[in-house]
């Protein structure tokens, strides 16, 4: 059950309990929520600016049922603000059917100003480092560890005292370089080295200290890739947790956070030699993070999802539709921009109207209740 959630005038942050979110009084909730990307461009802030009213949007986004966006973001622009970086974004559309008050705005001043229109439609934040350099999403690791961790140490208290700000997502999708299931210094390895190629021990050393900035936060640890030579998706192996869970310093403030994708985006063992619910489940979800639920070993927050409603990937986001309301999971959809290639958005090429067909599709997974 998804609660209705008052401001009390203090401080409300999320926590787990056994694989529940709950809220400070120990309510159980769902995060359902939705991508938006575009800070961890070139462009330096959302995509859709050059047509889209921002304020807008986020209303739109909160009248359909969508309680949080996941955004993603580059270390290196989070590094421009930590040095107080203002450069004006030159191509924002100013004109007055679209963002007026944008005019001069630089990347820091859009975020600020999404970050007001959240609070006050009741809808909760999270960032993922997506890549260290702007569109470098597709590198396997995450650069120099201490770059990353002073980035996310810096944001977490830059928003200490804003709880419409609710988790860190520490990086996106660690995966092998090449093909296959490597192991070497460019690979992202589940162990129990302190290599510091091995995500579990990065991501637990980043959580613990981002805690130690904003206590409050939930830490948002992906998959990566292989786990004793099984591959999954990138981001989306899970499987390493049974024998060598991520330490963040509280069990209460991690949330495993695997991402999920159909045959549009790239075809796998699971789908074959039919797409159907019995073999997607023994031969990927349970083994490759359901289980974590499951057993009871800490939340689930399905970081990515979606695609394109055509050919089997419709057949595949039906049963994963069905998957995510059956088990009451917390989810953020990829995506509401339309411009991603492989899997579309739920706006349209005008960044104004809604793909309602889509929208009605995933609509039994979402939770529908804001945080106000």
């Amino acid at each position: 059950m998804l609660v209705l959630l008052a401001s009390f005038g203090v401080a409300y942050y999320i926590s787990a309990s056994g694989n529940e979110l709950v809220d400070p009084t120990g309510k159980q909730l769902r995060i359902t929520g939705i991508n938006w990307f575009g800070f961890e461009t070139s462009q330096s802030a959302f995509h859709g600016l050059w047509n889209a009213n921002l304020h807008k949007v986020v209303q739109q986004v909160a009248e359909h049922g969508f309680n949080c966006f996941r955004c993603p973001i580059s270390c290196d622009l989070i590094h421009k603000w930590m040095r107080g970086d203002k450069t004006p974004l030159q191509w924002i559309n100013t004109e007055p059917d679209a963002n007026p008050d944008m005019k001069g705005i630089s990347s820091r001043g859009i975020w600020d100003m999404f970050m007001a229109d959240c609070k006050k439609a009741g809808i909760k934040v999270f960032i993922d480092i997506h890549g260290i350099q702007p569109d470098s999403y597709t590198l396997p690791l995450w650069g120099d560890t201490e770059y990353l961790i002073s980035a996310l140490e810096w944001f977490a208290n830059e928003f200490k005292n804003d709880d419409t700000f609710i988790a860190i997502d520490v990086k996106n999708e660690p995966h092998q370089q090449g093909q296959g299931c490597g192991t070497g210094a460019n690979d992202a390895v589940w162990e129990s080295s302190t290599r510091s190629n091995n995500w579990p021990y990065v991501a637990g050393l980043a959580g613990k200290r981002i805690l130690a900035k904003n206590p409050g936060l939930l830490i948002l640890v992906e998959g990566n890739q292989c786990y004793k030579g099984d591959s999954s998706w990138w981001g989306g192996n899970l499987a390493g947790v049974k024998d060598i869970p991520v330490d963040v310093g509280n069990p209460k403030k991690l949330v495993y956070s695997p991402h999920e994708y159909g045959p549009s985006v790239n075809d796998q063992a699971w789908f074959h030699p039919t797409i159907n619910y019995d073999q997607l489940y023994s031969q990927h979800w349970h083994k490759h993070w359901l289980y974590i639920h499951e057993e009871g070993i800490a939340p689930l927050l399905i970081g990515e999802w979606g695609g394109k409603l055509s050919g089997t990937n419709t057949q595949w986001m039906k049963l994963f539709v069905n998957l995510i309301a059956q088990y009451g999971l917390s989810h953020t959809f990829w995506c509401l921009n339309p411009n991603s290639g492989d899997t579309g958005g739920l706006l349209k090429d005008n960044w104004k109207d809604w793909d309602e067909e889509k929208y009605a599709f995933i609509k039994p997974c979402l939770g529908g209740s804001l945080f106000k």
